[in-house]
């Protein structure tokens, strides 16, 4: 990995991680920070090749990640966190609790999975190689029809247009790499280790793939309890903020 970690941090108290999902950046965070820090010190950042951070040289792996992230917790002096994390975040996270049960204390996995079928491995192939060849610019308006219900689209509601911007600088390499790290990931046989308390979120409307996933974390996850998000697909907290946030809030505070 060729950058070391930046976080962005407001707020006080307790930290409260967010990880983004594949393709946009950490200000996919701003619609919530005001109202999470009035609670928590929360830390976002970027992953490698997204935001402003370089292409990585190598291929890696979602453990990569995980262990990058610990790294840069402990060189912060963090000993105990709570952590969110969207998608390919959520991923990490999931490598992160079973790993170092001793440092997550409270769980939130949105819209995420804990292995991809051989169906979407294909899938995330495909992409890798179109990213390679052509960038994400032809894809974009199929990425955006995954991320949000057609009702939401029609609406034109800003996000789409930070989402739309977003995918538009990625750089085609560094997104075939994170595609390839996620077609890889299978955290099967490590999720009886997570001991932290676990808020599982889904977008009622998500693919079936992450909605089966969301109800197989909550039955492996000890201390875990899953809640729909209606009315939304995969970026749910952002077609759904206010109860997403209202959720989010609740779990932290209990």
């Amino acid at each position: 990995m060729n950058d070391r970690i930046v976080f962005n941090t407001i707020g006080s108290g307790k930290p409260l991680l967010l990880i983004h999902p594949l393709g946009l950046d950490h200000h996919i965070w701003d619609f919530c920070l005001e109202d999470f820090s009035e609670i928590r010190t929360v830390i976002t950042y970027d992953l490698p090749g997204h935001g402003t951070n370089s292409v990585p040289n190598e291929s890696y792996g979602i453990e990569d990640l995980s262990s990058n992230l610990y790294q840069a917790l402990q060189e912060s002096q963090i000993e105990k966190i709570d952590c969110l994390g969207l998608s390919i975040g959520g991923m990490i996270l999931q490598v992160l609790a079973s790993s170092h049960s001793h440092l997550v204390e409270k769980l939130i996995l949105v819209d995420t999975t804990y292995k991809y079928s051989k169906e979407w491995q294909d899938n995330w192939a495909t992409r890798a190689t179109a990213a390679r060849e052509h960038g994400l610019e032809n894809m974009i308006e199929q990425f955006l029809a995954a991320f949000f219900t057609k009702k939401y689209l029609d609406a034109n509601k800003e996000p789409i247009q930070y989402c739309r911007d977003t995918l538009s600088k990625m750089n085609g390499e560094a997104y075939a790499k994170a595609c390839e790290a996620l077609s890889d990931c299978n955290t099967e046989d490590r999720i009886n280790l997570i001991e932290a308390e676990t808020l599982i979120l889904c977008g009622d409307q998500d693919n079936e793939l992450f909605k089966d996933a969301a109800r197989w974390l909550d039955d492996r996850i000890s201390e875990s309890k899953m809640h729909w998000l209606r009315n939304a697909q995969h970026l749910a907290p952002l077609e759904q903020k206010e109860s997403f946030i209202r959720k989010v809030c609740n779990f932290l505070e209990e």
